[in-house]
C-alpha cells in the first residue's frame, strides 16, 4: 500500500476544519494558523515502511518549514490554491506519483480530508484519527480513536 497522510489534525496538534471549508467555499481569509505543535503518537507512522506522502493546508514555504522543523523526512504535497475538499491535492498527488487509487490509503482527521479523498477518485481507502472531528458521517475506510490503534488495525488487516 501506498500512504497520503494530511499533516494537520494527524502529525499537528491543530484543526483547521473550518478555515479550510471557509476558504474553500470562497470566504477571504489570509492566515490560516500555524503550530509545529504535534500529537505524541505520530511518529508510528514511521512503523509503515510503504511510502508516505504528506499533504498539507498550507503553501510550499510553510510546509517545507514544518517539515523541516520536525525533521519529518517524506514527501509532500503543498497547497497551490486549492486544498481541501477539494481534489486538488490528489490530482497532484497522483500526477506526481502515478500511484493506483486502489492502492492507496489516505490518513485524515477531518470530513474534509473524507472528501477531499473521494472528490479525486472513490476507490482511495480513507482512515479518520478521531482527534477533533467526528469521521463517521461519511463512511470512512477505518475510525481509531488514536494512531497506534490505527497501525494496528492497519496491521490486521494487512494494509502494513
Amino acid at each position: 500500500m501506498k500512504y497520503a497522510v494530511w499533516i494537520d489534525g494527524v502529525i499537528l496538534k491543530i484543526d483547521l476544519t473550518d478555515i479550510l471549508y471557509n476558504i474553500y467555499k470562497g470566504t477571504p481569509i489570509t492566515d490560516i494558523p500555524i503550530t509545529t505543535e504535534t500529537f505524541e503518537d505520530w511518529k508510528e507512522l514511521l512503523n509503515i515502511r510503504d511510502e508516505i506522502y504528506l499533504l498539507s493546508p498550507y503553501d510550499e514555504k510553510i510546509t517545507k518549514e514544518i517539515v523541516n522543523k520536525l525533521e519529518l523526512n517524506f514527501p509532500f504535497i503543498s497547497n497551490n490554491g486549492r486544498t481541501k475538499p477539494s481534489k486538488a491535492p490528489y490530482e497532484e498527488l497522483f500526477r506526481r506519483t502515478k500511484w493506483d487509487p486502489l492502492n492507496v490509503i489516505t490518513i485524515g482527521s477531518s470530513p474534509l480530508d473524507l472528501l477531499s479523498a473521494r472528490f479525486y477518485d472513490s476507490r482511495i481507502k480513507v482512515v479518520c484519527i478521531e482527534r477533533f472531528r467526528d469521521c463517521s458521517r461519511y463512511s470512512p475506510y477505518l475510525i481509531s480513536k488514536d494512531m497506534s490503534s490505527l497501525i494496528n488495525s492497519l496491521r490486521r488487516l494487512r494494509k502494513i
